[in-house]
């Protein structure tokens, strides 16, 4: 199903990045991600702009990364855990679908060969068979958006990565281990589909209707992604958002102020100006329900509907000195709604 794609240096990695669609991609391309935009991904992809720059989330997640594979692995001696997360495989039937799995999950087994334990260090990939199950690892300060453990409750950006890593590698699992930073506890969840239906998915065309809701979306991101492929190779901008990263982008392509004028249109003009007097109304908004819920909260922690669903949770924490004194923090957190696969 997947081909590994030889990428000798970073360079090289990048390039062969930019002419397909990876998984972190496809969340971008759906208008998902929460650090990224259709709009900005579209000038990266074409060099205009360099890639997504590192920030301290990312560096994170990159050195804890090996402290959740290896709890994952003490979880679970079933599997053989194989790859770096650097690994870049493209699938056979669509080349520009592109995915770097953080491990590939292989049975568990003695090798033939050697007689010995493959986890313990044998090297004979021939003996590994398919892989049956990507596995990722994330870490989290708040998992509000993430569901009871064992379950297929993530972010739904998580979601998107992590079916797009399943079509490529053609697997029907996929595990997701997170580390709550807070609590400093792994938790795990499970995305898993029908092999059938992967079989047929890896011959359908754009067309392809089913009643699985895994496939539906799977069909419905490969079309997105072909759409976004078509605008580059036409170079077509996607429309602009309101995403930071999408004025991050275009601050960055207009770096410089000319002292003259541009003229727009009046419907522009007026939508920006009541767009301001909204903001400012719905900002009174906010703190007005805010302070209803704190007043009937009282010192409770969380805010429930009748139906037991809960709308707000209140944090209340100390700020050790550091730069400046010492503080406490007390803030109301919305809490989103689940939402549905």
């Amino acid at each position: 199903m997947a081909e590994l794609i030889p990428t000798g240096t970073e360079a090289e990695w990048l390039e062969a990045r930019r002419k397909g669609v990876t998984a972190s991609e496809i969340a971008v391309i759906m208008g998902l991600s929460p650090w990224s935009s259709p709009y900005a991904l579209f000038h990266q992809k074409l060099g205009i702009l360099p890639p997504q720059e590192d920030n301290a989330a990312m560096e994170r997640g990159r050195v804890l990364e090996p402290y959740v594979a290896g709890k994952f692995a003490q979880a679970h001696h079933e599997y053989d855990l194989r790859g770096n997360g650097r690994d870049l495989y493209r699938c056979d039937s669509r080349p520009w679908q592109l995915a770097t799995p953080d491990r590939l999950l292989f049975e568990h087994r003695l090798c033939a060969s050697c007689d010995a334990d493959v986890p313990l260090g044998c090297t004979c990939e021939s003996d590994l068979g398919p892989a049956i199950a990507v596995a990722e690892f994330k870490t989290a300060s708040d998992i509000s958006e993430w569901g009871e453990p064992g379950t297929d409750e993530i972010p739904v950006h998580y979601r998107a990565q992590v079916l797009w890593q399943m079509d490529v590698m053609g697997v029907a699992k996929a595990y997701v281990a997170v580390l709550d930073i807070k609590q400093w506890e792994v938790r795990e969840y499970v995305i898993e589909h029908h092999q059938s239906h992967v079989d047929r998915l890896a011959v359908a065309t754009p067309d392809y209707e089913h009643d699985c809701d895994i496939c539906k979306d799977i069909v419905v991101m490969r079309g997105a992604a072909l759409e976004f492929l078509g605008r580059i190779d036409r170079q077509d901008p996607p429309d602009v958002d309101w995403r930071p990263a999408t004025a991050y982008a275009l601050k960055q392509l207009h770096p410089s102020v000319e002292d003259t004028e541009v003229t727009v249109g009046a419907q522009t003009a007026s939508r920006y100006r009541a767009a301001l007097r909204n903001a400012r109304h719905w900002e009174q908004r906010k703190k007005l329900y805010e302070a209803h819920l704190r007043e009937r909260m009282g010192s409770a922690r969380r805010a429930v509907t009748p139906s037991g669903e809960v709308i707000a949770r209140r944090d209340v924490y100390e700020v050790s000195e550091s730069v400046r004194r010492a503080y406490t923090v007390d803030k109301l957190v919305p809490v989103k709604p689940k939402k549905e696969s």
